[in-house]
């Protein structure tokens, strides 16, 4: 008996001990966790911070990151969790009916739990609509894309925690009948995968993802080719599929949901199609420059190589942040010349899908308004003007000027910085004021 309880004693200490020594010698591979986070760097050691604490401080978060094993423990975890207690870890991942998965942004988007409000859709159709006609005149065609999103096409599998047949309005509807009124072009690929879903021969959804399917995104691209055709009636690259292979081993983005729930065993799916394309074309055929302001959902296509085959040149600024395609690497599209490149584009597309509409079109709008637009460059050289006149208000008030250097000096700014802050912050709540 006495011996049992020494190999128990040396084994718990053995097991509690293995992490710390994975981490000082790491002789077992560990796969790293799926996702996207960062881990905390080691901290210099100084003998000043460890003798205040504040080394203590910053190491903990990093050796508890760092411990080895431990993508192996989460991993464990979060079976444990899915498995006995039917729930997903992985943060913003809903676990729906019949073992769906959502991202929570998709659901509260389908219920409307997200309406950013009529105001601000009226004002964004207006520039919108200046826009539209300021491009059209230098022959370059703005669409606005209402990409696919997977609470409104599986909406029976959302738990009923969020009581799904209690619907507000959505943006997408409000924006719809903005877009309409002032006949603005759109696409509504969302309700038209939702018209699809009991015919099409292959699903345009996965199990397991938030994404369209490959089908799903090979449907859209032969759809978008024919709008494109017909607004420029010029032929372009003949884009098709000769064969669909259903498939158990899912490819990205198809377990992009099931992946960053980084479980030990995978999230049980069905079978998902990914056809072979094949791009034909000869010397006649467009290929037109197109600049794709978007989500995500325009990463597979622009991954791929399916837009650069189709497109001339195919421009992708993903969230109106970063510029990819024919761009130097790391490029910012806020320092490209943006009237400039929109001139150049047979076509200008915005596309989100329902889940980030209440961000849409991602600061391109307001920017591009007062850019490129008479009345955007007129308010803007107005708002110029008052942020100048009180800036000078501002420096002619002794008292004021106290204030600004007190601020100044706790934000660790200038005092000339400090006077422009104050002066665009008191013009735009004007500005606000009014527009309401």
């Amino acid at each position: 008996m006495t011996r049992i309880k020494y190999i128990t004693y040396i084994v718990i200490v053995v097991v509690l001990f293995l992490p710390l020594f994975q981490k000082i010698v790491p002789v077992v591979g560990v796969k790293s966790l799926e996702g996207s986070y960062v881990l905390p760097e080691e901290p210099a050691f100084s003998f000043h911070d460890f003798f205040h604490g504040t080394f203590q401080d910053q190491y903990i978060p990093y050796f508890e990151q760092h411990i080895g094993f431990r993508p192996a423990l989460v991993r464990l975890n979060n079976q444990i969790a899915f498995s006995c207690f039917n729930m997903a870890l992985a943060q913003d991942v809903i676990l729906g009916k019949k073992g769906f998965l959502y991202e929570v942004f998709y659901i509260k988007a389908y219920l409307g739990r997200d309406f950013s409000g009529a105001e601000k859709w009226d004002r964004y159709a207006e520039k919108l609509k200046a826009i539209s006609d300021s491009l059209d005149k230098n022959g370059t065609t703005l669409l606005v894309i209402f990409a696919p999103g997977k609470g409104t096409f599986l909406p029976e599998y959302i738990p009923d925690k969020f009581k799904p047949w209690q619907k507000d309005t959505t943006n997408q509807e409000y924006l719809m009948q903005r877009l309409k009124e002032k006949q603005i072009r759109f696409m509504d690929v969302n309700h038209w995968f939702v018209q699809m879903k009991d015919n099409a021969p292959y699903p345009l959804y996965p199990k397991t993802g938030i994404h369209w399917s490959n089908y799903g995104e090979a449907l859209f691209m032969d759809s978008i080719i024919g709008y494109m055709e017909q607004v420029k009636n010029k032929p372009m690259v003949d884009f098709g599929w000769s064969n669909v292979r259903m498939s158990n081993d899912l490819q990205d983005p198809d377990k992009d949901i099931a992946k960053g729930m980084n479980l030990l065993f995978g999230v049980p799916h069905y079978p998902m199609p990914y056809p072979d394309f094949y791009y034909r074309e000869d010397a006649g055929t467009f290929k037109p420059i197109v600049i794709t302001i978007a989500d995500s959902y325009n990463w597979n296509l622009f991954g791929r190589g399916i837009t650069q085959k189709i497109y001339g040149q195919d421009k992708f600024w993903y969230y109106f942040r970063a510029a990819y395609g024919p761009y130097p690497q790391d490029q910012l599209v806020k320092n490209l010349d943006i009237p400039a490149e929109l001139k150049s584009a047979d076509f200008v597309i915005l596309m989100a899908t329902d889940a980030t509409l209440s961000k849409f079109d991602f600061g391109f709008t307001d920017q591009v308004y007062d850019m490129i637009t008479v009345e955007g460059r007129q308010a803007a050289g107005e708002r110029a003007a008052m942020i100048a006149e009180a800036e000078r208000n501002i420096r002619g008030n002794m008292d004021w000027m106290e204030l600004i250097r007190e601020k100044a000096a706790k934000r660790n700014v200038t005092v000339d910085e400090m006077i422009h802050l104050d002066a665009v912050w008191m013009v735009d709540k004007k500005l606000n004021e009014k527009k309401k």
